[in-house]
């Protein structure tokens, strides 16, 4: 005994440190403990996705914004009066494609979490069911959808899907194998 404390010898420590259990987890952190590699991809993923909605339909409406209906200075008959109008609304694939492109990627992304937004079995044909599939539909949003699109916030976007694209391909690494739903209401 040194200074007034009881001797413990090694095998009492021993015993001790064998006793001592580790617990899970609990309280609000609980679930963040346990979340797999997977399930947070699955929840970048689907956020990458909705913002992507969010910037398309932005594009829309800033090419929408300076936009005039022209009726009161046309003609019955006048074939280019509101010429700028198709320049949003149109099937020309040059127009179409360009204006529509991150709404509708937008839309495809969050339908792989949201059943009730695969409109048709259309939508089947294109959404990604594993892991990999999903680092590329990440990619072709991040390069056509998100960049080219509303300035720097399109950049950024991009970015954040750039990051979305790795953790796909962590989460094919991880051997994860189907896509992990997020577990939304619709």
């Amino acid at each position: 005994e040194a200074r007034g404390l009881p001797h413990i010898g090694p095998g009492a420590l021993i015993a001790i440190a064998s006793s001592v259990r580790p617990t899970a987890p609990s309280g609000p952190f609980a679930s963040m403990a346990s979340c797999d590699v997977g399930v947070f991809t699955s929840c970048m993923c689907l956020i990458a996705s909705l913002c992507t909605m969010l910037l398309g339909i932005m594009f829309v409406v800033l090419r929408l914004e300076d936009m005039d209906v022209h009726f009161k200075h046309c003609e019955f008959l006048e074939e280019d009066c509101n010429y700028y109008w198709r320049g949003v609304f149109s099937f020309r694939p040059s127009v179409f494609f360009d204006v529509w492109t991150p709404l509708f990627l937008g839309v495809l992304g969050i339908s792989v979490h949201v059943q009730s937004l695969r409109f048709c079995a259309f939508f089947d044909w294109f959404l990604p069911h594993n892991y990999l599939q999903y680092a590329a539909f990440m990619l072709v949003t991040c390069l056509f959808a998100n960049i080219g699109y509303c300035g720097k916030l399109g950049v950024i976007l991009g970015i954040y899907t750039a990051v979305c694209f790795v953790m796909c391909v962590v989460a094919h690494l991880s051997k994860e194998g189907e896509i992990k739903q997020v577990q939304t209401k619709y």
